[in-house]
């Protein structure tokens, strides 16, 4: 009867039982991520904790002091508290000696490390790839070029290098965004890093305008065209939640404002395992001493050593194709440059050199055309190519240019630069990041 009568009770208030179900089966999924999350805090801060006991029970060898460039304005400003809850924990368990330095503006990261007396261990970026280039290039233009690892702790809003090295779900959320910070936050931890190649992007000197800035170096991707202007206008729907991206290209479908034809013409150079012409000889690290006396007694032999007697002399090494240009005229609606690796952390060798990826993408044919497609990327996270270059530098020269009455940006690591001739050069192995 009990049951008849609840059965009863539910068909006769049907709207307030669904709306009960549906509030206990939110509260429980809800719960149950919660104590995941719980757990897989406990398991890599007991992990962490491994590692701090044997700093501490070894009083000769000093803590690692690790420089944390915190974005507090990344991810719509929410990007210090994540920070704090899920990755600052495992740093300090683990025994290091945490500098956090917050930036208050645009470009304050790359004045900070560029103008460093002294590199510290490591240096973690907490922020999105704007900050993380930022960094990079700060650590690039530094005079002697110093190696110190770079970490990346996924708190802002675009962290493609991240997805990339952690292997995260784009727009994730809930745990596994906590599994992706807490990952990336125990790699540098255990301590393993792989050389990263990245790009060098100076702009071109002109003979009516001032000397040409510094160059910056992105770790990501350089972009240029119409995908990349609606992406950038997604902000201004940003009350339509997780479809502003659908958004912008709906009601930008139809705009002059975007660019529509990338015109420009392209010189560049095939890419070379490493010759006389474009090998750079990567600096020393530094030798940090364990602080036992007995240690001045011992032969000091490192793996640094070991690789650097693999390595040919390619001061010796004669490559004709090296600097043989060869130019094109292009006229897509997007472009798209990015490193490409080879072979990640092993030798780059004649039949696969480390290289730059020039993605030269279709002609969109109308609105619908560019709707249809840009809903597809915005799924499948996939650029549509239709030529694809490989090339150690490039030089990028557009037939328009940014000027004051139409202004027309480049994106760098997501962030945005106007249009100028650019060369764009590939700098292998250049820094070393930390990874799982």
């Amino acid at each position: 009867m009990a049951v008849l009568k609840f059965l009863k009770g539910v068909r006769n208030h049907w709207k307030k039982s669904l709306f009960a179900a549906s509030a206990l089966a939110y509260g429980a999924s809800y719960a149950n991520e919660k104590y995941e999350i719980n757990q897989l805090m406990r398991q890599y801060c007991e992990e962490a904790a491994k590692y701090g006991d044997v700093i501490v029970d070894d009083v000769t060898v000093p803590p690692k002091r690790i420089l944390v460039i915190l974005n507090p304005a990344a991810n719509k400003k929410s990007a210090e508290k994540p920070f704090q809850k899920y990755c600052e924990p495992v740093l300090h368990l683990a025994g290091f000696l945490v500098d956090i330095v917050k930036t208050d503006s645009e470009g304050h990261a790359l004045r900070y490390v560029e103008e460093l007396k002294q590199l510290p261990d490591a240096i973690l970026v907490a922020g999105g790839d704007g900050t993380l280039s930022e960094t990079v290039t700060g650590l690039l233009r530094r005079s002697k070029r110093e190696k110190c690892p770079v970490g990346v702790l996924p708190v802002g809003r675009t962290n493609s290098v991240a997805t990339k090295i952690y292997n995260l779900k784009p727009n994730s959320s809930g745990l596994e965004e906590v599994r992706g910070m807490v990952h990336s936050a125990i790699s540098v931890v255990r301590g393993r890093t792989a050389k990263k190649d990245i790009m060098e992007i100076q702009v071109m000197p002109d003979e009516e305008s001032e000397p040409p800035p510094k160059p910056i170096f992105a770790v990501g991707s350089f972009q240029w065209g119409a995908f990349r202007d609606a992406h950038s206008l997604q902000d201004k729907y940003w009350y339509l939640g997780p479809f502003r991206d659908y958004a912008a290209s709906l009601f930008n479908a139809f705009s002059d404002k975007l660019t529509w034809n990338c015109t420009a013409q392209i010189n560049y150079t095939p890419p070379c395992p490493g010759c006389k012409n474009c090998y750079i000889k990567e600096p020393e690290p530094q030798q940090i001493s364990t602080g036992r006396w007995w240690s001045r007694f011992i032969p000091r032999f490192s793996l640094n050593q070991a690789r650097a007697q693999q390595v040919p002399e390619y001061s010796k090494v004669m490559n004709e194709n090296c600097t043989k240009v060869t130019s094109s005229e292009v006229n897509p609606s997007e472009l798209v440059l990015s490193v490409d690796s080879g072979e990640g952390e092993s030798q780059a060798t004649d039949a696969l050199p480390h290289s730059l990826k020039i993605n030269v993408g279709d002609n969109v044919q109308g609105a619908f055309d560019f709707i249809g497609k840009s809903w597809s990327r915005i799924r499948t996270h996939e650029v549509d190519v239709k030529n694809r270059i490989l090339a150690r530098t490039v030089e990028l020269i557009p037939a328009q240019v940014s000027t004051e009455e139409k202004e027309i940006f480049y994106s760098i690591d997501n962030e945005p630069y106007e249009v100028r001739p650019v060369k764009i050069s590939l700098v292998p192995k250049a820094i070393d990041m930390y990874t799982l």
